[in-house]
C-alpha cells in the first residue's frame, strides 16, 4: 500500500539522535486500535465520519478501503455476517478470498496453489478457520461451551443456531457478489459470475438463476454444468448454452430429458423444444437436421418426416448415399415412417434408383398383403371382384374408378391404391416374383387387377388381356391396356382418384424408371387384335361389337373379317366395316387432294425459275472423240437440261423431293404451245 497524507505538525522535538513530532494518530491506527479492543461499532462510525464531508485522493480512497476490508473481517469473524456484506463491499475485496471460505464453490472454481492479492494488514485479520462452517462452529464454541449439553456439536439448539448463521453466510455472499458482479478484471467477473449462478442453483431460485444466465455474463460452463445438472436446474443450463450458441450441447440435453436422464420441471415439452430449434435451422444447418432428424422421427414420426423431407437435396451421388443411409436408420427405429420417408424419395424427390424402385414396390405389396388379413376387407373385396358391375355402373366405368367410388375410405383402401399405382409406375423391380408373392399368399383371385397387371409386366399379354376382359369383366382396362401398349393404370385413373402426388408421377416426362410406359413388341394394334381374339373366343358379340366400333382406326378389315364366326350376325359387323370403308374412302381423297396441291406447287416453283436459268444461257458440251459412234448425239439444245439444272437449285435450297412439272402443255388441236 502506498504511504497515505499524514497530518501536519507545529511541534518538534530534537534529542541527541533523534526528532520526535507531535502528530494525531492515523485513521488506520485508529481504527485497528478499536478493532484489537472488539470496539467495531466504533470503527465503524470512525470510517463513515472520515469518508463523509470530503473528497478523497487515491491514497485516501485506498486508506477507505482497507479499512472497510478489515472491519468487514472482524465482523465476519464473530459470525455477523449480514453487517459484513457492505464492507466488504465498500472495501472492494477480491471476490475470490471471501468464496474461498465456502467449499460448495471455491472447489469448482479454484485449482491448487492460486493466489490472489491482498492488503498484508488484512490477512493477519482474516479468520484462521478453513471455512464458514468451521468458523460457525468455534464461534459455537467460544460462545455456548460447555452450557449446550452434550455438546455444542450434537446439541438440538446449537445445530438450529448453526442453520441460521449457515443461511445468513449465504446471503451474504450473494449480496456481496451481486455487489461485484461486472466488477474488476475479467478472472474476477468469471468468478463472480460461476458463483452467483452456484449459488442460485444450490438454493432452488431457478427464476433468478435463468436472469442471470440469460444475462450478459462470464460464467464458467465448465465449472457451472455439472451443479446445474446435479441440482436439476436443466432449463437454465439450456439458456446458458443457448446464449453461448452450443445449439448442439442444448440438444443433447433435451435428449436426456425426452428419455429421463434428467428431470427439470421447468422444461415441460423438450421434445417440442428440440423440433422448435430444429425447424428454425431449416436451410442453414443441414448437418444438424440430418443428425437428429431419425432420431426425432422415432418419437414423432409426422413432425420428424417433415423435417426430414424439408432438406434440400439435389441429385449427386452424395445426398444419393445420404438418402439411402437415412432410409436404413428409419428402418431400424420406425419401419413405418421408413416406408413413407422412401414414398416421398421416389414419388417427390423422384428418385431414379431402380433399387429404391424396388423397395418401395415390395413395401408397398406386403403392406397391400397384411390389409387382406383382415376378414372384413377381405370379404368386401371378394364380392366386389365376383360382383358383375358393368350392371350397376356406366360403361365408361373401369373395375378401378368403381372400386375407388364404392370401397369405403379406409387405411386398407389407400394401400391397395399405392401399391396398384407402384405396380404401374415404378420399374426396377421383378414382377415375377411380386405375382409369385400373391400367388402364395391365396389373394390372386381378390387382386385380379393387380396379377393383370404384372401378366403385362412379364410380357404375357394375352394372359393379361383375358384376366381384365373376362376374368374382372372389366372392358374398359382391357381396352386401354390395347390402346396404350400395355398400361392398366393410366394417368385420369390415378388423378380421379385424388391422390395427386401420385398423378404427377405418372405424369412425370422425366428420366426413365420414373414413367415405364411400356410398348408391345408386336405394337399397339396388335394388342387390339389380340384382344379381339379374346373377346371372339369367348363369344362375346356385344363386347366384340363395342371394340370394333371404338378401335376402328387401330384395326384392318382384312385382318377381322377372317376373325368373325360364320354364325355370328352380320349386323354385329355393319358399324366397324361402315367405318373402315369410309375411313378408307377417306385416305384416297386425301391422298388424291395432297398430290393435286404438290403438282400445283410444281408449277409455280417452274414459272418462278424458269426466267432465270433461262438468263443463265446454254452449256456446250464437245463429246469425246474415242466414245462409241454408235451412240446417239449429244443435244445442245438449252431446253433440254432445264429440268436437271431446276432440280439441282432446289436442292440447294434444302429441298430434297423435287416434282418436275411437265414444260410442254398439249392444246387441244395436238400442237405444242411455246411458254415463253
Amino acid at each position: 500500500m502506498r504511504h497515505g497524507s499524514f497530518p501536519r505538525s507545529s511541534i518538534l522535538v530534537y534529542g541527541q539522535d533523534t526528532i520526535h513530532s507531535l502528530v494525531q494518530s492515523t485513521i488506520i491506527a485508529q481504527v485497528e486500535t478499536l478493532l484489537e479492543n472488539n470496539k467495531v461499532e466504533d470503527a465503524v462510525d470512525l470510517a463513515n465520519n472520515f469518508a463523509s464531508g470530503q473528497a478523497l485522493d487515491s491514497d485516501e480512497a485506498e486508506t477507505l478501503e482497507y479499512i472497510h476490508q478489515i472491519i468487514a473481517f472482524a465482523l465476519f469473524s464473530q459470525t455477523r455476517f449480514v453487517d459484513a456484506a457492505p464492507h466488504f463491499l465498500a472495501g472492494a475485496l477480491d471476490p475470490r478470498i471471501l468464496i474461498s471460505y465456502f467449499p460448495e464453490l471455491s472447489r469448482p472454481l479454484f485449482t491448487d496453489g492460486e493466489e490472489a492479492d491482498m492488503y498484508d494488514g488484512v490477512a493477519k485479520r482474516m479468520p484462521i478457520e478453513a471455512n464458514v462452517d468451521d468458523l460457525i462452529a468455534a464461534n459455537l464454541v467460544r460462545n455456548y461451551s460447555p452450557h449446550l449439553p452434550p455438546s455444542t456439536r450434537e446439541a438440538l439448539a446449537a445445530q438450529e443456531i448453526h442453520k441460521i448463521l449457515r443461511e445468513e453466510a449465504i446471503v451474504m455472499i450473494k449480496s456481496v457478489l451481486q455487489g461485484f458482479k461486472g466488477q474488476g478484471k475479467y478472472k474476477q467477473q468469471e468468478v463472480t459470475d460461476t458463483a452467483l449462478a452456484i449459488l442460485f442453483a444450490r438454493s432452488g431460485d431457478t427464476t433468478s438463476l435463468i436472469s442471470h444466465l440469460e444475462s450478459v455474463n462470464s460464467t464458467s460452463l465448465s465449472a457451472v454444468e455439472p451443479v446445474l445438472l446435479e441440482t436439476g436446474e436443466v432449463g437454465a443450463l439450456c439458456a446458458l448454452l443457448r446464449a453461448r450458441g452450443d445449439e448442439g450441447r442444448v440438444m443433447e440435453i433435451w435428449k436426456g430429458l425426452v428419455e429421463g436422464r434428467y428431470s427439470d420441471s421447468s422444461v415441460s415439452n423438450p421434445l417440442s423444444n428440440m423440433f422448435a430449434l430444429l425447424e428454425s435451422k431449416q436451410g442453414r444447418d443441414r448437418a444438424m437436421l440430418r443428425k437428429w432428424g431419425v432420431w426425432l422421427t422415432a418419437r414423432d414420426s409426422e413432425r420428424g418426416l417433415m423435417l426430414l423431407m424439408s432438406t434440400k437435396r439435389s441429385v449427386k451421388e452424395k445426398d444419393r448415399e445420404e438418402d439411402l443411409t437415412v432410409l436404413s436408420e428409419l428402418r431400424q427405429l420406425h419401419p413405418i415412417a421408413a416406408r413413407k420417408f422412401l414414398e416421398w424419395l421416389i414419388i417427390v424427390r423422384r428418385r431414379d434408383d431402380a433399387e429404391l424402385h424396388a423397395q418401395l414396390v415390395q413395401a408397398c405389396v406386403d403392406e397391400l398383403l397384411e390389409c387382406l388379413q383382415d376378414e372384413s376387407t377381405l370379404k368386401l373385396w371378394r364380392a366386389k371382384c365376383a360382383l358383375n358391375f358393368t350392371l350397376l355402373q356406366r360403361p365408361q366405368s373401369s373395375f378401378l374408378t368403381y372400386f375407388v367410388s364404392t370401397a369405403p375410405d379406409s387405411p386398407s383402401k389407400r394401400a391397395r391404391l399405392k401399391a396398384l399405382f407402384a405396380l404401374q409406375a415404378l420399374s426396377g423391380y421383378n414382377a415375377e416374383i411380386v405375382k409369385s408373392q400373391i400367388v402364395a399368399s391365396g389373394f390372386d383371385k381378390v387382386l385380379g387387377l393387380e396379377v393383370a397387371l404384372l401378366d403385362g409386366k412379364m410380357g404375357m399379354h394375352r394372359t393379361a388381356l383375358r384376366a381384365l376382359a373376362l376374368t374382372l369383366r372389366d372392358p374398359v382396362s382391357a381396352e386401354t391396356y390395347a390402346r396404350t401398349g400395355g398400361i392398366v393404370v393410366p394417368v385420369e385413373a390415378v388423378e380421379a382418384c385424388g391422390m395427386g402426388e401420385w398423378g404427377a408421377l405418372f405424369a412425370a416426362k422425366g428420366g426413365s424408371g420414373i414413367l415405364e410406359r411400356e410398348k408391345s413388341s408386336e405394337g399397339k394394334g396388335e394388342l387390339v387384335r389380340m384382344l379381339l381374339e379374346v373377346y371372339m373366343e369367348d363369344g362375346e358379340p356385344q363386347q366384340t361389337t363395342r371394340l370394333l366400333s371404338s378401335q376402328a382406326a387401330s384395326l384392318d378389315a382384312v385382318d377381322v373379317i377372317p376373325l368373325v364366326p360364320p354364325d355370328w350376325p352380320l349386323s354385329s359387323l355393319s358399324p366397324f366395316l361402315t367405318h373402315s370403308f369410309r375411313r378408307t374412302l377417306h385416305a384416297k381423297h386425301e391422298g388424291q387432294i395432297i398430290k393435286a396441291i404438290c403438282a400445283a406447287q410444281n408449277s409455280k416453283v417452274f414459272e418462278g425459275s424458269y426466267l432465270m436459268f433461262r438468263e443463265q444461257g446454254a452449256v456446250i458440251e464437245e463429246a469425246d472423240e474415242d466414245e462409241d459412234g454408235d451412240r446417239e448425239p449429244e443435244s445442245f439444245n438449252e431446253k433440254d437440261g432445264l429440268a436437271e439444272k431446276i432440280a439441282l437449285h432446289l436442292q440447294d435450297q434444302g429441298r430434297n423431293e423435287v416434282d418436275v412439272a411437265n414444260v410442254h402443255p398439249r392444246v387441244s388441236n395436238g400442237e405444242e404451245v411455246d411458254v415463253r
